[in-house]
């Protein structure tokens, strides 16, 4: 009888508020040629997130404004969040030089640290946010750049 594998184990998370842009924040390998903003060239027009060349791209319920983001790494693939919420997306990227990873704002800049996820190879994604019509009702009633209310959680696991 062969033993299953052991479960898979968190390995690190942070947690950041980076400052949505076009309705999108993203995450993105750091090396060369990384750019998953080029998934939504092609996208249909209703998705949540997108795998791209080096990355994900995240679509979330409104713009201009500070969602709670929690990003976590796994030996391998976690089991699926507790809990109910609005959206639960798994897609693949590739990173083909360094393995690290950063959340980044629709222009590019970083928030958060830098994640090393081992090394390049296929890595599995899960994203699953909620808190969404509240993000739209406030935006709605004018307010910008506020913190929170969406709710982000996305782990990441090599395959």
């Amino acid at each position: 009888m062969t033993a299953a594998p052991p479960p898979a184990a968190l390995l690190g998370a942070q947690t950041a508020e980076p400052c949505v842009s076009y309705f999108t924040f993203f995450l993105r390998g750091l090396e060369d040629g990384a750019d998953p903003q080029a998934a939504a060239a092609g996208a249909p027009g209703h998705w949540t997130v997108l795998a791209g060349p080096g990355g994900a791209l995240f679509r979330c319920a409104t713009t201009d404004f500070h969602p709670h983001v929690r990003l976590e790494s796994w030996s391998g693939e976690p089991p699926a969040p507790p809990g109910s919420w609005d959206t639960l997306d798994t897609v693949e990227f590739e990173l083909f030089r360094h393995g690290k990873v950063q959340l980044n704002e629709w222009d590019g800049y970083p928030s958060g640290e830098p994640v090393d996820l081992g090394g390049p190879g296929v890595y599995g994604l899960r994203a699953a946010s909620l808190g969404r019509d509240a993000a739209r009702e406030r935006h709605a009633a004018g307010e910008m750049f506020f913190h929170g209310t969406e709710e982000w959680l996305i782990q990441l696991w090599p395959r």
